[in-house]
C-alpha cells in the first residue's frame, strides 16, 4: 500500500484500506487452495469472475478440463432465482463455451450471450501484427475468433449471440 504523501494523493480511500486489512486477516486469503487441487470447488462462491485476455498464458484456463468441470458444476447454481452468478469478459466467455454438461452440450448452449466480437479481435490483430506478430491471436494466426468459437457452441447462434455493439442487451 502506498503511504506518506504519495499514498494520500494516489492511494486507496480509507474504506478500501480497511477492507483490505480485513481481507489480509482472513484464513482463506492467507491459505488459498489452488483450482488444480481436488478439494477445490466453486460451489462455496457467490460470484465467479472469468477475466479476459488474449496472451498465450490464458490457454492454461481455456484448455483446462479441470476448470471446465468446475464451471459445469457451478453453472446450474446460477439459474434464477439464485444469488450466485458468473461474469465473463473477452476470452472468459470462451472458457464457459468450452465447459460442458454430462450430455456434452456447452453450459452456454441454451443461453443468450456475447463475447469479444470477431471484428474487434481481427481489427487489433491486423493493426498490430507487423510489430506484435500473432500476439492478439491466442492460438495463432488463422485460428477462429472468440465469437466464432462461442457461437459454435450455441443451439441457435442467430438469436442467442448478441453483439455488444447493438442497442439490445
Amino acid at each position: 500500500m502506498l503511504s506518506g504523501v504519495t499514498g494520500a494523493l494516489l492511494g486507496a480511500a480509507k474504506p478500501a484500506k480497511d477492507a483490505y486489512q480485513l481481507l489480509q486477516a482472513c484464513e482463506a486469503f492467507k491459505n488459498p487452495v489452488s483450482w488444480t487441487d481436488n478439494s477445490f470447488t466453486l460451489e462455496t462462491f457467490d460470484l465467479v469472475f472469468l477475466p479476459g485476455g488474449h496472451d498465450k498464458a490464458v490457454r492454461q484456463i481455456i484448455d483446462s478440463e479441470r476448470v471446465h468441470s468446475l464451471l459445469a458444476a457451478y453453472f446450474p447454481l446460477t439459474k434464477s432465482p439464485s444469488t450466485k452468478g458468473i461474469a465473463a469478459i473477452c476470452h472468459g466467455v470462451q472458457v464457459l463455451a468450452a465447459s460442458s454438461h454430462a450430455d456434452g452440450k456447452s453450459v452456454l448452449a441454451d443461453v443468450t450471450t456475447t463475447s469479444l466480437l470477431h471484428f474487434q479481435e481481427q481489427s487489433i490483430y491486423q493493426a498490430t501484427r507487423l510489430f506484435l506478430g500473432d500476439y492478439y491471436k491466442t492460438y495463432g494466426a488463422g485460428t477462429p475468433s472468440v465469437q466464432e468459437i462461442v457461437s459454435e457452441k450455441l443451439t441457435n447462434p442467430v438469436t442467442q449471440f448478441k453483439s455488444s455493439m447493438s442497442l439490445a442487451p
